[in-house]
């Protein structure tokens, strides 16, 4: 595996822009105290995305006592800098409330109806999309829908789901409404029944007039697991016929199956960034490519949160396009020459 160069140019949102497409991370508040990642944002992000500010626990950890004030940092750094935002996220089985246990389901409704409406008129005109629900789709838990048996869920039932899209179009008229999920990208029997559970999820949501916009595909890539471009390029189809658009939200590589040694590490990581990005970007309705960060040093995956992501050996990950030291890396030179290999949009 060759790392691709990156041709002469600008940075990443530079590279995006000229084909009518968008590209940004994932930033923290804690994140801007750090000069050389606040001036790579900088240089390559034309789109912020909080990377916890803007979630229910965070924004509301105790019921009714709602703190903005880090995501409204974010918003500040955004707006100095020229970026747009996208909304992370109303509605994630991870970030409800635990005050939530103690309501009814008649006080879980209209909790969930309060936080909606409360979050999206804060930032009313500043958001370009809100990822209004979070992986919902769980095949693991044996309902035939496909649905993720979550609080919501239990309390409420699976008409939760369209009533909050139409929350959130009547908080925010102007704003893209997104459905937003993980684990559909590579070519194992596992994806695929996620894929299954998200086109169903999706053709439901139209089906009963919920005013569903875009699929964010998180693209969390697996280095090791199988990827066939012809296999995903397919579901991206099905997805568009949909009359969907389509954005990659939470971009990294978890390369815990692959050998210590960084360079050749790296160079899969940059391989398999390629071919995904390359398949992903030839489908028109894709329209923004978004890594959950932009360095190694800040990285879920480093930090070992789940099983899958951690190591026999002592070599920490790297599963973005920076390294610690912020040079740039070989996935960046993939995200790049993906970009500029990308058919303009119109």
């Amino acid at each position: 595996m060759v790392t691709p160069p990156a041709a002469p140019g600008g940075g990443l949102h530079a590279r995006a822009a000229a084909k009518g497409l968008a590209f940004g991370a994932a930033l923290s508040t804690r994140q801007l105290m750090e000069p050389d990642l606040a001036a790579a944002f900088r240089a390559d992000c034309g789109l912020l995305v909080a990377e916890y500010e803007m979630k229910w626990a965070e924004l509301e950890p105790q019921a009714g006592n709602r703190r903005t004030r880090r995501a409204d940092q974010l918003f500040d750094f955004a707006r100095r800098n020229g970026m747009a935002v996208r909304g992370h996220t109303l509605l994630w089985h991870e970030s409800e409330p635990r005050w939530l246990a103690d309501l009814s389901a008649r006080g879980t409704a209209a909790a969930m109806a309060q936080h909606v409406d409360a979050t999206m008129l804060r930032w009313q005109g500043r958001v370009t999309t809100w990822d209004v629900v979070n992986e919902a789709v769980a095949p693991e838990d044996g309902r035939p829908d496909f649905l993720r048996r979550t609080w919501l869920l239990n309390r409420l039932g699976p008409d939760y789901l369209p009533q909050a899209f139409h929350m959130a179009r009547a908080a925010d008229p102007a704003a893209r409404l997104a459905y937003n999920d993980f684990g559909c990208e590579h070519a194992t029997a596992w994806s695929r029944r996620r894929r299954l559970g998200v086109l169903g999820l999706l053709r439901g949501l139209r089906r009963v007039g919920a005013p569903v916009q875009v699929l964010g595909v998180q693209a969390h890539l697996q280095a090791g697991q199988p990827f066939e471009a012809s296999e995903w390029r397919a579901f991206l189809a099905d997805v568009a016929a949909l009359g969907l658009t389509i954005e990659v939200t939470e971009m990294d590589v978890n390369c815990s199956a692959l050998p210590a040694a960084s360079g050749p590490r790296d160079a899969a990581a940059a391989d398999l960034v390629r071919r995904f990005l390359d398949a992903t970007l030839a489908e028109p309705a894709v329209r923004a490519v978004v890594t959950w960060g932009l360095t190694d040093r800040h990285s879920w995956i480093r930090e070992g949160r789940l099983p899958e992501h951690r190591r026999r050996d002592t070599a920490q990950a790297r599963p973005l396009p920076y390294d610690d030291a912020m040079r740039r890396k070989p996935i960046w030179a993939a995200i790049a020459a993906s970009l500029d290999a990308a058919p303009r949009r119109a």
